[in-house]
């Protein structure tokens, strides 16, 4: 007891020190005391739940809505807010928050979890419940193929763990098969953003048990939509929890016939708010104590930040490289808005994790989609810019749309010279900062 005493305060003391220094301090706590006891994360009493958030996108809107609606509800819950997902930032997560004595100071324990990272954590801590929100193309240089992200997950699953699955998704779907604790489904209906066909269904085509090719009435996106097995060995099924009538434009759909507010106008926003709906009903929450939450209007998603610039609005959009179909849906939301745009699109970094810079994500992504007359520049900035100028060519993009902005200072005045329409941007990491300080700079010069 003891030890564990000394290791818990070590781990505190360094967490405090690291944030002093002007570091996030959310993982070397963590890191430091498993070097002393391997094991003590199996010496800390934890409380009746403990809920894990994985998938392949999603799970970070996920996690911080559920917090939303646990903290609103009088739950105390622990976190890992800063996103800190792997075995380091969980033990630092709880062991910072934990008595000296070894008991979680919480009702709940939430965590966001790499995928990847879900064997190492669960060898120590077991989940009561586990929502998967998505298995997808993802991070190519470490995860490969999202057959590859669908052994990890349903390796590192404890038999006993409740699921809250996508059922949309078929690698999520087959994550059912043989489980032995409770299950739990979510989809969403048929809607605007729906479309019949996807000739770039390139993923989880095929039936997991007779290997049959899958057959769909309708793609949301990827391989995701509504599908069953042509011999009636897999399908999708009738999920427990079902978003219906769905009006993304105006934020609102219907979740078994109760009337819910999107906190966005993006189609996985209906994903991520019917998975915590059928989370928050699986601990025992009412319809009531759900709704509450999910339909105050100041909940907000940090996907989309809007600024104004130039007498024009110009929207910027969070999007995650290395992952096709989260980077589609972004472009999707773009196309469904009215008027003529201005995109802008590129990156420095593909990753922060990886030095190689893979960029093969981008030939996963439909750019096809913007030979549409709404779309009147195409502005290309970042390291990449002549990588994403040639996906732009093999696109059928008409050259003339293109404006490849290699020097990032000269960009104020193209878009005020060049471009018509609204402005939406999809960048990431330290492009972002440049973009937010050139807004700044151009709204301080009115």
């Amino acid at each position: 007891m003891m030890w564990r005493f000394i290791v818990i305060l070590t781990c505190k003391i360094v967490n405090k020190l690291s944030k002093l220094t002007g570091h996030a301090g959310s993982v070397i706590g963590g890191r430091i005391a498993r070097k002393l006891d391997k094991n003590i994360l199996k010496k800390i009493k934890l409380p009746k739940y403990v809920i894990g958030i994985t998938g392949s996108s999603g799970k970070s809107s996920s996690t911080e809505l559920m917090y939303n609606i646990l903290t609103k509800n009088n739950y105390k819950v622990v976190y890992n807010k800063e996103g800190s997902n792997t075995i380091n930032g969980i033990a630092s997560l709880i062991l910072n928050n934990s008595s000296l004595f070894g008991k979680l100071k919480a009702d709940i324990l939430l965590m966001e979890l790499d995928e990847q990272f879900m064997k190492y954590i669960f060898e120590y801590i077991s989940p009561t419940h586990l929502m998967v929100t998505n298995i997808t193309r993802d991070q190519p240089p470490r995860n490969a193929h999202p057959e590859n992200i669908y052994n990890a997950i349903k390796n590192a699953i404890p038999n006993g763990t409740n699921l809250i699955i996508n059922v949309d998704d078929p690698f999520v779907n087959r994550l059912r098969i043989n489980h032995k604790g409770a299950i739990i489904t979510y989809g969403i209906d048929k809607n605007d953003y729906s479309r019949k066909s996807n000739i770039n269904n390139l993923d989880a085509a095929y039936c997991p048990i007779c290997h049959s090719k899958l057959e769909y009435n309708y793609y949301q996106y990827g391989h995701i939509g509504s599908y069953n097995c042509p011999k009636y060995h897999f399908n999708r099924g009738n999920p427990d929890y079902f978003a219906t009538d769905i009006d993304v434009d105006n934020k609102r759909i219907k979740i078994n016939d109760h009337d819910v507010n999107l906190p966005s106008n993006f189609l996985y926003t209906v994903y991520f708010v019917t998975g915590c709906y059928a989370l928050s009903k699986s601990i025992g929450l009412s319809d009531e104590d759900i709704l509450k939450v999910i339909n105050d209007e100041n909940i907000k998603t940090k996907r989309l930040e809007i600024y104004d610039f130039d007498n024009r609005k110009w929207q910027m959009l969070v999007s995650k490289n290395e992952n096709n179909l989260s980077y589609k849906q972004s472009l999707d939301y773009i196309l469904h808005q009215d008027g003529d745009k201005t995109i802008i699109l590129g990156f420095d970094s593909s990753s922060r994790r990886y030095t190689e810079n893979d960029i093969s994500w981008i030939w996963d992504i439909d750019f096809e989609s913007l030979n549409d007359a709404s779309i009147k520049n195409i502005v290309l900035i970042g390291k990449f810019c002549y990588d994403m100028m040639v996906r732009m060519e093999y696109a059928g993009i008409n050259k003339d749309k293109i404006l490849l902005v290699s020097d990032i200072s000269k960009l104020s005045d193209i878009l005020k010279n060049k471009t018509t329409g609204k402005i939406f941007s999809m960048v990431c990491f330290d492009k972002e900062i440049e973009l937010k300080k050139i807004i700044k700079e151009e709204n301080n010069n009115d």
